[in-house]
């Protein structure tokens, strides 16, 4: 085996918290488990829910843009 085939490129994981399913089952911020507004939105289908930027997340964003 060569150096170069072990070589593999480091991908970071997608951040699973970025978007929120909300509404009245569940509450604010909501089920935060969600890394693009795709799935929250592929979940809230068919329910009385919608999906929602985390306030955490957003709020982490918000703080390193002021800097």
């Amino acid at each position: 085996m060569t150096a170069a085939s072990r070589v593999h490129s480091y991908t970071p994981p997608a951040r699973q918290d970025v978007y929120c399913l909300q509404g009245r089952a569940w509450g604010y911020p909501g089920n935060c488990q969600f890394s693009t507004y795709s799935q929250c939105m592929a979940t809230a289908s068919g329910t009385y829910a919608y999906c929602g930027i985390n306030p955490m997340y957003a709020f982490e964003r918000q703080g390193r843009q002021l800097r």
